[in-house]
C-alpha cells in the first residue's frame, strides 16, 4: 500500500518517458516516510479520448489509494509531494492533480490477508 494510479493521455509520450513518470510518482510516495520500503505500487493508465477545458490538452491526474488511518495532514503532505515531483518533471503541463483516497480496511483484501482462508476450507 499505497496504490498510485497515474492517468494521462497516451500522446503525452511525446514529452515524457512514461517509465520516468511512473518512477517519479513511485519515488515521491516512497520517500514520504508514510510507508514501509517496498510497499508503494505505481502504475499508468493511458487515455486516448479526453478533453481538458474543452480541448485536447495534456494533463496528469494521480489517484493514491491507501488504507485508512493516516491523518489529513499526512494525506495532504503526500498529495503535495507527489504533485511537486510531477510538476518538476513536466513544467509544460498545466493540469496536474493528485487525489488521496482512503480505503476502508474492512472493504479490502489482498493475497496476504487471505492466505489462511483456502487452508481453512
Amino acid at each position: 500500500m499505497p496504490h498510485c494510479v497515474i492517468e494521462c493521455p497516451a500522446d503525452l509520450a511525446r514529452i515524457v518517458n512514461f517509465d520516468v513518470l511512473v518512477e517519479a510518482v513511485h519515488d515521491a510516495a516512497e520517500t514520504s516516510g508514510l510507508f514501509s520500503a517496498g510497499d508503494v505500487k505505481a502504475r499508468l493508465v493511458l487515455a486516448n479520448h479526453y478533453r481538458v477545458g474543452g480541448k485536447r490538452a495534456p494533463y496528469v491526474h494521480i489517484n493514491v489509494h491507501l488504507l485508512s488511518g493516516r491523518s489529513e495532514f499526512q494525506k495532504q503532505a503526500l498529495a503535495k509531494d507527489i504533485a511537486r515531483a510531477v510538476c518538476a518533471l513536466l513544467p509544460q503541463v498545466e493540469m496536474i492533480s493528485v487525489e488521496v483516497r482512503d480505503i476502508a480496511l474492512q472493504a479490502y483484501a489482498n493475497r496476504a490477508s487471505i492466505a489462511g482462508v483456502s487452508e481453512a476450507i
